[in-house]
């Protein structure tokens, strides 16, 4: 039901669009497999945190994009300390 929850997330105010709404909107994506709604809200968040970032690595992985999950990962690791969650 990943497309019904991305429909939601749209019809959501943006002022309830917090940290969770915006986990649960992309694992649904996640788990159906709607890379580009997927990366289209990702790309939409502005704070994007370890666990956001973690759950679009996951996305990505799930669909064997491995090397644009691993340059994800990489950038986070820039200016955040490794996190041993996004590897698995």
């Amino acid at each position: 039901m990943g497309s019904q929850a991305a429909e939601l997330y749209r019809e959501m105010p943006n002022h309830l669009r917090d940290h969770v709404s915006q986990i649960c909107v992309l694992n649904a994506c996640s788990h159906a497999g709607l890379l580009h709604e997927a990366q289209t809200i990702f790309n939409e968040i502005s704070v994007k945190t370890e666990s956001i970032i973690t759950t679009m690595v996951d996305c990505l992985s799930r669909l064997f994009m491995f090397d644009e999950a691993q340059k994800l990962i990489e950038d986070y690791e820039k200016t955040n300390t490794p996190s041993i969650i996004m590897y698995s």
